[in-house]
């Protein structure tokens, strides 16, 4: 039996037998779910790279849908480009954008490297800024990086893109309406892109802000983060119709992992745990799975500990395997995250 359209589920999965395709309720309408096979191995690919303490070159990757320790991939180009790195993807290649020098200082190093085959990363452009802390997001096209801290200041509003098909530098895209937005993730639709501010320089704050990926422009609010400790250096990902965020928090660190629909503006809601409170870590997804890795536990403790859960269903957190090392402020993408659709 049907129920009518006022009753289903934002968000709400069926199988059409006639077209035999999965779809989605979008609130108005059924559409159909595009999918596509990014690894010809068996499934999207995370790669996580660099981070602290000591930063470091590494590289190491998971095939998302299979639970596991992660394995080498290779090694970042510059050593000093290890931590706090904005993240992009396309089906094919994986970019890192900015970072954070041994001495503290940010960069503006484009780099990328190729999902399909383990390897070393390589040069590839550079960002219109230098950019720590600032969050990482694409759909299957543009690459838009936050510049969050950059010097002499945290207080940075500057978004700038690049084409990722293109090895051209970043170009202006805009503006965010806050301040700065440092230590806060980004996650995206196909046509959307959202950033989580996290922190400016008055401090944590949870507001929410998005754009549309396609045409330049200055940021429009969203929405909260409806735990403001789940706002600060958390782990963001999601599928082409949630955006999730997992764990963080500045000064205590929490266990919350909440969602947001990309076409509804509005505050998150709370839907999942991860196994225990972790912040500084960062997340990787396909359409199906978020898993929230590394970071910091509650006693300073650096961790390697990878935390699975499902985008649409949420609820506990289980472990889905170890990072080659135990550290906080990496950076990860994907090859199945939801910008690509």
């Amino acid at each position: 039996m049907s129920l009518p359209p006022s009753e289903i589920p934002l968000g709400a999965m069926r199988f059409n037998s006639d077209s035999q395709k999965l779809e989605y309720w979008m609130g108005s309408a059924w559409m159909q779910i595009k999918t596509f096979s990014p690894n010809l191995e068996g499934g999207a690919r995370g790669v996580w790279s660099g981070g602290d303490p000591s930063r470091t070159a590494e590289m190491d990757f998971v095939t998302i849908s299979s639970r596991g320790n992660a394995q080498d991939f290779g090694d970042l180009p510059f050593v000093n480009a290890g931590s706090n790195l904005g993240i992009q993807a396309s089906k094919t290649r994986g970019f890192m954008s900015g970072g954070e020098a041994p001495v503290g200082d940010s960069h503006n190093y484009i780099t990328k490297y190729e999902f399909s085959s383990t390897g070393s990363a390589a040069d590839f452009a550079d960002l219109n800024f230098t950019s720590k802390n600032g969050g990482g997001y694409a759909n299957a096209t543009r690459g838009i990086q936050h510049r969050g801290y950059g010097a002499p200041s945290i207080d940075h509003e500057d978004v700038c893109f690049f084409t990722m098909a293109s090895q051209q530098n970043a170009v202006d895209f805009g503006d965010i309406a806050a301040g700065s937005s440092y230590g806060g993730g980004g996650m995206a639709s196909p046509t959307r892109g959202v950033i989580v501010i996290g922190r400016d320089a008055s401090g944590t704050v949870n507001t929410i802000e998005f754009c549309t990926i396609a045409t330049t422009g200055n940021f429009q609010d969203f929405g909260d983060v409806s735990e403001t400790n789940n706002a600060p250096r958390s782990g963001t990902g999601g599928n082409a119709t949630r955006g999730v965020i997992m764990g963080g928090g500045n000064p205590s660190y929490t266990t919350t992992c909440s969602f947001l629909t990309y076409t509804t503006l509005g505050n998150t809601t709370n839907f999942g745990e991860l196994s225990a409170a972790r912040s500084y870590g960062v997340s990787v997804s396909d359409s199906i799975t978020c898993i929230f890795g590394g970071g910091t536990n509650p006693d300073g403790s650096q961790s390697n500990k990878m935390d699975s859960l499902n985008i649409s269903t949420g609820g506990t957190a289980v472990d889905s395997g170890d990072l080659l090392s135990s550290r906080r402020e990496r950076s990860a993408a994907s090859n199945g995250h939801g910008g690509l659709g």
